[in-house]
């Protein structure tokens, strides 16, 4: 539970291990913070970096970067019904250096250039944290109780499209949609997702997905089971009542007595025992008989009462 008493979902419980997973050298530093501003700064230019969230992890996460790279954000809230925040920086001469370092910023125009830089992500470490800040900022997993889906979004189609090359580069395979106007990055395999996860330090998170897939496929195997052992149980029961059914009406008009001895001994044994599948009226005929042979003398007894 989060500290207002609500449930976190599966989602922010995922955002709160990566958040607690330490980033220490400086390269690794920028590359998450690259990653979080890229993907979840509403705001990115040479006067102002602004983030807007509900996420308290998200928001420290922000926070505490800026502060590891000298700059200081001012946070505010925004909302006392929703618990929303903005934390912002304004200083241009640190924002234009700051953005400049991480290679966002074109020299010639003074625009932000949105896009993965290389010189951020040379090192597989800086690349993990780069991944885990675009996660961060705009990042989604859905709870495995109700479907698999790990996905991130932006609205720059080229972004992310480098996005889905970076996590290619750590071996997994994402596809791209488009949805209201954005671009998402996302995967549906649980062992993809399994492994994601694993790979951005949310381990517990990991564990609690693996272990509910579990649970899933062998609740699913119990059912399929059951619904075996319930349609097999229908077919049995329907067809004892059209055998007892015939062999009473025989009984009846001509009495067994005129069934031939083969006939006779199984119209008893059904008669006798209604609920007994043929395999196991078969075996109480000495010699035993099989499920095919006694299916025969059964289609002998309902062709003999439909004459």
């Amino acid at each position: 539970m989060d500290k207002f008493g609500c449930v976190k979902s599966f989602s922010r419980r995922v955002k709160e291990e990566i958040y607690r997973t330490e980033v220490v050298d400086q390269c690794c530093i920028m590359a998450r913070f690259s990653g979080l501003i890229l993907f979840g700064a509403n705001i990115i230019s040479k006067n102002e970096i602004k983030f807007v969230t509900d996420n308290q992890d998200v928001m420290g996460s922000f926070v505490e970067l800026s502060r590891l790279l000298g700059i200081e954000a001012d946070v505010k809230q925004v909302s006392d019904k929703n618990f929303k925040y903005t934390a912002s920086i304004s200083d241009n001469v640190k924002i234009a250096q700051l953005l400049y370092d991480l290679d966002l910023l074109n020299s010639l125009t003074g625009d932000v250039n949105y896009h993965v830089s290389r010189s951020i992500v040379k090192r597989p470490c800086c690349k993990r944290e780069f991944l885990r800040g675009a996660f961060l900022g705009a990042g989604t997993v859905s709870d495995p109780m109700k479907n698999y889906n790990f996905e991130i979004v932006t609205s720059k189609f080229l972004l992310c499209d480098e996005l889905i090359n970076l996590f290619m580069e750590m071996d997994f395979k994402f596809h791209r949609i488009e949805r209201k106007n954005k671009y998402v990055a996302y995967v549906k395999n649980s062992e993809i997702i399994a492994d994601i996860l694993s790979f951005l330090g949310a381990y517990k998170s990991q564990m609690e997905l693996i272990n509910i897939k579990i649970e899933k496929e062998i609740r699913n195997d119990v059912n399929r089971s059951a619904n075996g052992e319930t349609s097999n149980l229908s077919r049995t029961i329907n067809a004892s009542v059209e055998q007892i059914c015939a062999i009473q009406k025989i009984q009846k008009m001509t009495g067994l007595d005129s069934l031939p001895d083969d006939l006779r001994e199984i119209a008893i044994l059904r008669l006798e025992n209604p609920d007994l599948s043929l395999t196991e009226l078969g075996g109480l005929l000495n010699p035993p008989l099989t499920k095919s042979g006694v299916n025969h003398r059964m289609k002998k007894i309902l062709a003999f009462a439909g004459n």
